[in-house]
């Protein structure tokens, strides 16, 4: 799209975060709807897991935590758990993606699957205290919260999905979140 004038693209990375919306939106209800047809290994796919990390590691304080506390209340009203648990959950993944996005920034294939394969795992633990939290609660070691599959297919499935929103990063023309990096001596 390099035909675009300088303030269509500014529109158009305006739009962004609607994207993210209408991606997340478009998840929620594949996951909804289809849970009975898809085969048992993805019941435990965790939709906002790499969305709560691309918003932590990729945006602005502000633009993450708006965008993961709207996404991840959305979620909340389509599930049966209180209204609260899943935004408290995905606030505490975004807060430590953000932390871990001064140590790492995931911007290679390895260290993208790596920060979903462990903050997919992660996830499971923090989501057990949180609904402790909250008063409905499971064990942590049950079978049905820490299965070996669930978390290969979030991390793998979140490695995906951290790709696509790059794309529309990239196609929106939004620019990333600056780090500092440090120079080299070219002496």
């Amino acid at each position: 799209m390099f035909f675009l004038q300088p303030n269509q693209k500014r529109l158009l990375s305006s739009l962004n975060p609607l994207f993210f919306v209408a991606v997340v939106f478009g998840l929620l209800l594949l996951r909804s709807a289809w849970t009975p047809l898809l085969p048992d290994f993805t019941r435990q796919w965790d939709v906002l897991l790499p969305f709560a990390v691309f918003f932590g590691q990729r945006r602005s304080l502000a633009e993450g935590l708006i965008l993961c506390l709207f996404c991840s209340h959305l979620y909340s009203l389509c599930s049966a758990a209180p209204i609260g648990v899943f935004a408290t959950n995905y606030l505490a993944l975004f807060v430590i993606s953000r932390l871990l996005s001064y140590v790492i920034y995931a911007n290679t294939w390895f260290s993208i699957l790596l920060l979903m394969l462990s903050l997919a795992l992660l996830s499971r633990v923090v989501l057990t205290i949180v609904a402790m939290a909250f008063g409905h609660g499971w064990s942590l070691f049950s079978s049905e919260n820490l299965t070996w599959w669930g978390l290969l297919f979030n991390g793998i499935f979140g490695y995906l999905v951290y790709g696509a929103l790059g794309a529309i990063d990239r196609m929106t023309y939004k620019a990333p979140r600056i780090n500092i990096e440090l120079a080299e001596d070219g002496l």
